[in-house]
């Protein structure tokens, strides 16, 4: 019955966003993208931005070709969090439903295989959910991604721990078995040994682990300066509570993902303050917009339109769709291979900020360190919009 159930809900998913489709004069972006499943807290974040993203430029008149207008819409379909659903769901959404071009899904992990769809039948991806190098180390001409490399994810929170007194020495990494995390804990793993700091603790866990009393256990019995936490959400979230219960205290405790996201800080309440995170972007950024005026108009229209703060999912979610609409109207025809030049090329100020692509396809750029204070999260290094505190306090002096 299950399965019935969420098939019936994946066609309602199609009815409802291609219903447009029978329409002249309109672009077809299709999207593969987890409605359900463990990956559906972060899916909902990129769901939320391409609909106001395409929403926004709908309202302003689309997208123009040749003097002619378009409008854009989008076709989804839940690929449920697993990456053979949804890679087959990407040579659906070309093969049937004649998408134009392909906005990403979420995770690494699901991007690599539907990449390679978009690479066999030559449609343009853009995506801002997968970091992963492997996405970008094949020679795959068609795919773009809106973060920076996984491998480079802590290096600015390592630089930022050369400059707190005292310098911690020893480091605790932690990371899922997934993609992703596997080459953010490589790359740190190698950044941190060369900036001098000693690496005490590197440890794989299995993705979607719940328990993590084992390896706290360890971590409380080497006392790591820092711990560093390459996972997603629900694995921080657990991470966090069961840090607290087992009353570990590091100087720092700083997750990959989780601490950007207002689900997360609502969960924790409380005990979300003072962990530290790493992003692409934050909300005390302003960058010149191009489908909005700048960040702060996207802030306001996005709050309003949803009931929460965005985070750098949302605004790479926004990017994606800013750079292929910018594309589509430089090459100014829908030829696939004109407008992958195109978006090669980009050259473009977003809400996200300045988009610029590397050779292989990936964004020129970095991430900065966060800090959850207040119950909100404010962007600590490179630039101090609310001053940093380190070391953390402990939980029972809270």
């Amino acid at each position: 019955m299950k399965k019935i159930l969420v098939t019936l809900g994946c066609l309602a998913l199609l009815i409802s966003f291609s219903s447009l489709s029978f329409a002249k004069d309109v672009i077809k972006l299709g999207c593969a993208i987890s409605f359900t499943g463990k990956k559906s807290r972060s899916g909902k974040l990129y769901v939320d931005a391409y609909n106001l993203a395409v929403e926004e430029i709908n309202k302003k008149g689309g997208i123009e070709i040749g003097g002619k207008r378009y409008k854009l819409e989008i076709i989804y379909y839940d690929d449920k969090s697993e990456a053979t659903e949804s890679s087959r769901l990407v040579e659906k959404l070309i093969s049937e439903d004649k998408v134009d071009f392909l906005l990403g899904p979420y995770s690494s992990g699901i991007t690599i295989p539907d990449s390679l769809v978009a690479r066999r039948y030559r449609v343009p991806m853009v995506e801002g959910g997968g970091a992963s190098g492997k996405i970008f180390s094949r020679g795959n001409k068609y795919i773009f991604g809106l973060l920076p490399a996984a491998g480079e994810y802590f290096k600015s929170t390592l630089e930022f721990l050369k400059t707190v007194n005292p310098v911690p020495k020893t480091i605790a990494i932690l990371f899922a078995d997934d993609k992703f995390d596997v080459s953010v804990a490589k790359g740190t793993k190698k950044i941190a040994e060369k900036m001098g700091y000693e690496v005490v603790i590197y440890e794989k866990y299995a993705e979607g682990t719940s328990d993590f009393t084992s390896v706290l256990t360890k971590i409380k019995a080497k006392n790591p300066d820092v711990v560093l936490v390459a996972g997603h959400t629900e694995e921080s979230l657990n991470f966090t509570q069961q840090a607290k219960e087992l009353d570990v205290n590091p100087k720092m405790i700083s997750l990959t993902v989780g601490p950007s996201e207002a689900d997360f800080r609502k969960a924790l309440g409380k005990d979300a303050n003072y962990i530290y995170g790493v992003a692409s972007w934050s909300t005390q950024m302003n960058f010149k917009g191009y489908i909005f005026k700048d960040t702060k108009e996207f802030i306001k229209i996005f709050e309003k339109k949803f009931g929460y703060e965005p985070d750098y999912h949302n605004a790479a979610g926004i990017a994606c769709v800013a750079v292929i609409k910018n594309a589509i109207e430089r090459a100014g025809t829908l030829d696939r291979e004109k407008v992958r030049e195109m978006i090669a090329s980009t050259k473009l100020d977003t809400i996200y900020g300045r988009v610029e692509f590397n050779p292989n396809g990936q964004i020129k750029g970095t991430s900065v360190v966060l800090q959850i204070l207040d119950n909100s999260v404010y962007e600590v290094y490179p630039h101090e919009y609310k001053k940093p505190v380190y070391p953390i306090p402990k939980w029972k002096e809270r």
